[in-house]
């Protein structure tokens, strides 16, 4: 879902100098190690905006002016959540711009280590290390480990078998910019799969979880009624408060009803959410209230289950976003957050043709091989406006072959050759 700020520009920064005007190049230079890069790119993304104040930037966001003005002068890379805050301040995809953060985090490297003094400092500092890498262990497991309300297995699929998702689509009609649309989605660079920490919390609630009544925390009057009303918002005591950067976290009640939850906080173990929707898991993939994607699709629709990567199959379309949207859309979308240009309408299909033969691909890894197969028999719809074109999988989730990678390629897949872009009709 995409928000649109209007900055009102006051001439003069927090630290009081005089605002560059927006057609003024950010200050600094691209070049340089990852996290100078990581800061140009975040000062580049502030002067898009006509540079708005730190102040004004910190409004926005709840963090500290002084902490984002230090986030882009570079030398070091900022703590995550304050990156985070800085591109939100600009309607940046937070998914995106964490994966760039931890891209430079990884190319950095670790800080250097200090010297040794003494011996006793040396022994009290392996034995300090020993215990830090064995918390670094268990904080990974942990990371990746399922919610803890989801210890039962569960069917694979959501929504109705005649849904979109659950149907193969034999005979989809080729848009004639096919070629140019693959062209333009993989120029935005590699295909990912999100997955284990990257992908969106899914909770299953039982009839015993206690349910609470949820007023979104923002947006109500821009974004329409509340979507909550009258549906008991479940969250047991016990699960575990999603990270920031998680946007999006989904609770799937006892009699099937999906609701998506936008920024999700908890206090003294009572949720709220800024925004959201409501589904039902047992019917269509278009939301029933609310809106949890541009598309007005739920947010389930074309996720990837720890049940499908445990059964060795995904037996369902999938979904991406494109950054290169427009206002209109196409069936089994119902609406769009795309600007009025661009070349992509949302609720448009992509699949892999049939001349690729998988079975014969040796490069791909297990986890490629899988979202191959899926896009070949399935395809998957455009359902967002997002930053990268990805796939994703739900928290906790460990796609074979991975290596335990949040943001895992897909480049053996033969997107560039094999990719087909369309539309589908809805069933007769």
């Amino acid at each position: 879902m995409t928000k649109s700020h209007t900055w009102a520009i006051t001439g003069h920064d927090l630290e009081g100098g005089q605002v560059a005007s927006a057609s003024q190049p950010p200050s600094g230079d691209p070049v340089g190690d990852s996290t100078e890069r990581f800061a140009f790119e975040l000062r580049a993304l502030r002067n898009s905006a006509g540079d708005p104040t730190y102040r004004q930037m910190a409004e926005r966001t709840g963090q500290s002016s002084s902490a984002l003005a230090d986030a882009a002068k570079g030398g070091k890379l900022p703590p995550l959540e304050v990156a985070l805050a800085y591109a939100e301040a600009f309607d940046g995809d937070r998914t995106e711009w964490e994966r760039r953060w931890r891209a430079a985090k990884a190319e950095a490297g670790p800080a250097p280590k200090p010297r040794r003094r003494w011996l006793v400092v040396a022994t009290a500092g392996a034995v300090g290390l020993a215990l830090v890498v064995v918390a670094a262990v268990l904080v990974s497991r942990l990371a990746h480990e399922p919610p803890p309300s989801d210890a039962a297995d569960h069917p694979p699929r959501f929504f109705a078998d005649d849904d979109a998702f659950n149907q193969r689509h034999a005979r989809p009609h080729l848009s004639p910019d096919s070629a140019r649309m693959v062209a333009d989605l993989l120029a935005l660079g590699r295909a990912e799969l999100y997955s284990g920490t990257a992908g969106p919390p899914v909770y299953r609630a039982t009839s015993s979880t206690p349910t609470y009544e949820v007023t979104p925390r923002k947006h109500v009057e821009k974004w329409g009624p509340n979507p909550f009303e009258g549906v008991g918002f479940p969250w047991d005591a016990s699960w575990q408060e999603p990270p920031r950067e998680r946007q999006w976290t989904v609770v799937i009640t006892s009699d099937g009803q999906s609701v998506e939850c936008w920024r999700t906080e908890v206090r003294d173990s009572r949720p709220s959410c800024e925004w959201g929707a409501v589904s039902d898991t047992r019917g269509s993939s278009v939301s029933v209230k609310g809106q949890a994607t541009g598309s007005g699709l739920s947010r389930l629709a074309g996720v990837i289950t720890r049940a499908d990567w445990k059964a060795g199959r995904i037996d369902h379309a999938l979904s991406f976003g494109t950054p290169d949207n427009n206002g209109r859309y196409v069936f089994p979308a119902v609406g769009s957050d795309g600007p009025e240009q661009g070349r992509w309408r949302e609720g448009q299909f992509i699949w892999l043709d049939r001349a690729y033969d998988i079975d014969a691909d040796t490069s791909l890894r297990p986890y490629e091989r899988m979202v191959a197969k899926a896009l070949q028999e399935y395809g998957a719809f455009n359902v967002k406006n997002a930053g990268q074109f990805n796939f994703t999988s739900e928290y906790g989730s460990k796609p074979p072959g991975t290596g335990g990678d949040a943001y895992a390629s897909l480049t053996h897949i033969k997107f560039a050759k094999y990719l087909r872009v369309g539309t589908i009709a809805p069933a007769s």
